[in-house]
């Protein structure tokens, strides 16, 4: 049977519905595309200014007091609390203001919000300013229902996630900077399912060096002089191509293995009739439980030991470690049981493949949802969209699960439900 207060959410809930989708329309058309890759990204560049400020104007119209934090002006975290009564528990729900960038096979406008079927489309609007809609208005709903928490609700919209969840500037530079809890919801869509961990990555940039000369030489013609840059990545290429990466086979990745993808992309020569000096090819590596960067480029550096006169760098471009929670872990438990109830569909309690911010909190012991929220399809595509009736749905299960992990004080005789 389902609980007045639970009832009187709900209500309040389908009574915003219209002005959630608003704002989500809003969210969309207000551009914040990053175009960094994470070595380059750029703390003076405004990517997600406007973002920021329309998120921090509408929590300011429904009571809370948000903060601007960051590393710069032009690139600030919002982060607001719901405050309860005591400090026993306290949950965080995390999403990135930023998206990935345009594709140019977009059937149309990837700004406008449009709604057609009871879709709306967009870039980004699954990915994920659905979610950070979802956040807005699930505060507004507990405010509006006067409900007091005994833990506090903390809500934070973050920068520069799109580029490889790898940034100092935004979920990092929080949590280096006192944010902490005892659980957080990294509300990447994960369509409903309960997403209690995701794999790691190691990207990687190869350099094999050669030496150059001109190939209508006699020198080159003898081979005694010139080194072919491009043949040995191409020997390079061929030693690596079966490179297996250990790994432990745990409950959030069960049926998985790591994939070591080598090239992704190659690049070398200065002109036709230039022996290569040089060949630079990257590599990308989806890892599981049980293995490190020290780890990977160990096992890459065994193989080309076996390569005669190879003169080669490495160099790592990003490591984000493989992370899971326990599926028994009460925010997962919570969140498995509402949906269930709401759905009718038990949802899984999986890792999922793409990583996220939620290793920046499991690292640090907060216990971490890395994806939790509404249907759609597109992400990272051209025809991005949420299903509306599965955002406002999702946001019945983010504010029933709220309430339970966070424990509401006893009902003020004065609300009625």
């Amino acid at each position: 049977m389902l609980s007045p207060l639970f009832a009187q959410l709900d209500t309040i809930i389908d009574h915003q519905r219209e002005m959630q989708i608003a704002f989500l329309q809003r969210l969309v058309q207000t551009r914040s595309a990053n175009p960094y890759t994470p070595e380059r990204s750029d703390p003076a560049d405004p990517i997600e200014y406007e973002v920021a400020h329309l998120i921090h104007a509408e929590l300011e119209r429904i009571g809370l007091s948000p903060e601007f934090q960051g590393v710069s002006p032009q690139r600030p975290n919002v982060i607001a609390r719901l405050p309860g009564r005591e400090s026993r528990r306290a949950l965080i729900l995390n999403g990135h203001m930023d998206t990935v960038m345009p594709s140019p096979f977009w059937t149309n406008d990837p700004f406008a919000g449009e709604i057609t079927e009871g879709r709306l489309y967009g870039l980004g609007a699954l990915d994920m300013k659905a979610s950070l809609s979802l956040f807005v208005f699930a505060a507004r709903a507990l405010v509006e229902a006067g409900v007091r928490l005994r833990g506090d609700l903390i809500l934070t919209f973050v920068v520069d996630e799109e580029p490889g969840a790898c940034s100092p500037f935004g979920s990092s530079y929080l949590l280096d900077h006192g944010l902490t809890a005892s659980a957080a919801i990294v509300a990447e869509p994960m369509n409903q399912n309960v997403t209690i961990g995701h794999r790691g990555g190691y990207r990687f940039k190869l350099t094999v060096r050669g030496e150059a000369a001109h190939t209508g030489l006699t020198a080159w013609e003898r081979r005694e002089q010139g080194k072919n840059g491009i043949t040995d990545m191409a020997r390079v290429i061929t030693a690596l191509q079966d490179l297996a990466i250990p790994y432990q086979e745990t409950p959030a990745f069960l049926g998985r293995r790591p994939v070591f993808t080598f090239p992704t992309l190659i690049q070398g020569g200065t002109s036709i009739n230039t022996v290569p000096d040089e060949c630079t090819a990257y590599g990308d590596v989806r890892l599981l439980p049980g293995a490190d960067a020290e780890m990977v480029e160990q096992l890459i550096r065994t193989r080309l030991a076996a390569l005669d006169d190879l003169d080669y760098t490495l160099e790592k471009l990003l490591f984000v470690p493989a992370v899971e929670i326990a599926p028994d872990e009460p925010i997962a438990q919570i969140l498995a049981r509402h949906t269930a109830e709401i759905t009718g569909q038990p949802p899984t309690l999986l890792g999922c493949g793409p990583w996220n911010d939620g290793w920046m909190f499991i690292t640090r012991g907060i216990p971490a949802i890395c994806g939790f929220g509404p249907n759609g399809a597109g992400v990272h595509s051209p025809d991005e969209y949420v299903e509306l009736d599965s955002l406002i749905e999702t946001t019945r299960l983010f504010v029933r699960g709220i309430v339970e992990y966070l424990e509401p004080d006893e009902p003020d005789p004065a609300i009625q439900p």
